[in-house]
């Protein structure tokens, strides 16, 4: 969150990060957002990285061994372990 002065006005801006799924060619939350009808709002879009897409032999190819590590360490376990511990 932050407050920041713009001609001479002042403004809050408030940042929470929310899940949602891309469907249709629309962002739809996973949850309600308290927002009223009609408010504006900027949307920053992060994708989750999808494990199934990792391809080591291409990663090898490209980066440095830390990435190739990091890889093999078992990254779609690292990132399941965090969603449980968003969730519960």
């Amino acid at each position: 969150m932050s407050v920041e002065l713009l001609n001479g006005a002042c403004y809050y801006f408030a940042v929470r990060i929310i899940e949602a799924h891309y469907e249709n060619g629309l962002l739809r939350p996973k949850s309600p957002l308290a927002l009223r009808l009609g408010e504006r709002v900027g949307v920053i879009v992060v994708r989750w990285p999808d494990p199934a897409r990792w391809d080591l032999r291409k990663i090898g190819a490209m980066a440095d061994s830390e990435d190739v590590a990091l890889a093999e360490a078992g990254i779609g376990e690292w990132l399941h372990q965090i969603d449980e511990e968003e969730q519960g």
